[in-house]
């Protein structure tokens, strides 16, 4: 698709008249679920922030209140499929993660083949609709966390090694790509993975070792990466940090509104209109009152994250959430938007929480989370 755009009027014409037979359904299933609570306040709170904004903005707010119900309605989608079959759902999943990885290893190759792309020290800009190369980044993190909570279910080598060259492929884009922020974060989520994971405590030494190596690899193997990254240096997120905050203060209860954009110019530089981290940017929009829903969400997430993983001996939506609160730190600003790399990072670990709950006990034989070995 030529424009990211392209992915919200795709959702909103084909994929939410279905997900709207849902809704009815998930709400009377989900409705006593506290992170679906929160969520829905969450939601509807930063839609109240546009009636207090400086200007109001009937349009913004129509838009926003729109992409709510996309966001609420992939909730219930995601909860019926996996409901409706788990297997189905699970082998579309591990399907997902192939095609991530064809995609990085073409993107790398087409890149590095023109001759004004020198590998390894220019920075790899994959092919899509996203904007830049840590919007992409982020979404192949969470494919390659996905691919190697696939490798450590996996009953035998063969099933296993899928998984394993994936989250490798993926780990090898994000250090071309010079994110820095998510290669780190990447390597700390899969190395808790491995840690956390029952099965994956079988060779977690074998494994740790495996991914301290690759990345260790990387460094020396490629250091023109390391030299080209060190070159660009902070940029100027402290700068836009401390501005943004400056701001924030100014409305600190109840926030500026979801509906503004924020703004910040320095001399001589362009204008920049994202916080460069999802924390700041909640806080400006929506205030104290604001951020304190969004940290309960999080809070509650990992709360039910860790109690599913515990269950079913599968830590991969946890260390999906620690990578996401990681990256959010210098990035993906405002989560209640269009579909971009925010929905996978944040939204879709989200829905398979909800997915999987059943009403605070345990997760139903005939649709564990755990995906069966012959789903691979």
């Amino acid at each position: 698709m030529p424009d990211y755009s392209d992915h919200y009027r795709l959702f909103g014409r084909f994929v939410l008249p279905l997900g709207v037979f849902t809704l009815v359904a998930g709400f009377r299933q989900l409705r006593d679920a506290t992170l679906f609570r929160l969520i829905l306040g969450y939601i509807l709170y930063l839609l109240c922030t546009a009636f207090w904004a400086q200007e109001m903005d009937w349009y913004r707010l129509g838009q926003k209140t729109t992409i709510g119900l996309y966001l609420v309605t992939l909730i219930t989608i995601t909860h019926f499929l996996v409901n409706w079959n788990r297997q189905l759902f699970d082998r579309l999943i591990c399907g997902l993660v192939l095609v991530s990885s064809f995609a990085a290893a073409c993107n790398m190759i087409y890149f590095y083949s023109s001759g004004d792309n020198p590998f390894p020290a220019a920075r790899l800009w994959p092919y899509g609709s996203l904007t830049n190369p840590n919007e992409f980044s982020n979404i192949y993190g969470v494919f390659a966390i996905l691919a190697l909570g696939w490798a450590l279910r996996a009953e035998s080598l063969i099933e296993a090694t899928p998984g394993g060259i994936a989250a490798l492929i993926a780990l090898l884009l994000i250090w071309l790509g010079q994110s820095r922020t998510a290669f780190i974060a990447l390597l700390l989520a899969l190395l808790a993975l491995t840690c956390l994971s029952s099965r994956g405590r079988r060779a977690t030494h074998w494994i740790i070792g495996l991914i301290s190596v690759a990345g260790l690899s990387l460094v020396l193997l490629l250091p023109e990466v390391v030299d080209e990254a060190m070159t660009r240096g902070t940029s100027l997120r402290p700068q836009i940090w401390l501005e943004i905050m400056r701001q924030a203060l100014e409305a600190p209860i109840f926030g500026h509104g979801l509906t503004p954009n924020v703004a910040v110019k320095f001399e001589n530089i362009r204008l920049f209109e994202t916080a460069h981290n999802a924390y700041l940017q909640v806080f400006w929009q929506g205030g104290v009152v604001g951020l304190g829903l969004f940290l309960a969400v999080l809070a509650i997430a990992l709360r039910d994250a860790w109690a599913l993983g515990r269950r079913e001996g599968d830590m991969t939506v946890l260390c999906i959430l620690l990578f996401t609160m990681m990256v959010m730190l210098t990035g993906v600003d405002t989560l209640i938007e269009r579909p971009r790399d925010q929905w996978i990072l944040f939204w879709f670990p989200i829905s398979l929480l909800l997915a999987t709950w059943d009403g605070g006990h345990t997760t139903r034989e005939d649709t564990p989370l755990k995906p069966a070995a012959n789903a691979y």
